[in-house]
């Protein structure tokens, strides 16, 4: 019995570690995009194809740019960070696990570039 109990504590003690708060970016992003369209452009079409895949994802603002984030239970929230570039933006988005990766959000990011 008291085996269980442990068991079901580093269970719940690896789920939690595999978490991040929303403010924590992790080091270097999946995926690191260039676009000639301004921030605020490149958000406006963004956000809406994220909250049709995930209806949580929000958006706030940054410096130079704005985040876009599509929360998680599981995991990591993905996280678009859009910020002001020499004659446009630089997207920058970050994942969690392979196995946790969304596709569509990947392919929204792509397509609005």
């Amino acid at each position: 019995m008291q085996s269980r109990m442990l068991m079901g504590g580093v269970v719940l003690a690896l789920l939690a570690g595999c978490s991040l708060p929303a403010s924590l970016v992790p080091g270097e992003p999946n995926v690191s995009k260039y676009s000639e369209k301004p921030p605020k452009d490149l958000a406006a079409c963004v956000l809406p194809a994220w909250q049709k895949e995930i209806s949580g994802t929000t958006q706030t603002s940054i410096s130079n740019g704005y985040r876009i984030t599509a929360p998680s239970i599981i995991t990591a929230d993905e996280i678009l960070d859009i910020v002001k570039s020499k004659d446009g933006s630089r997207a920058s988005l970050y994942q969690g696990p392979p196995w946790a990766k969304s596709g569509a959000l990947r392919q929204a990011v792509r397509d609005c570039i």
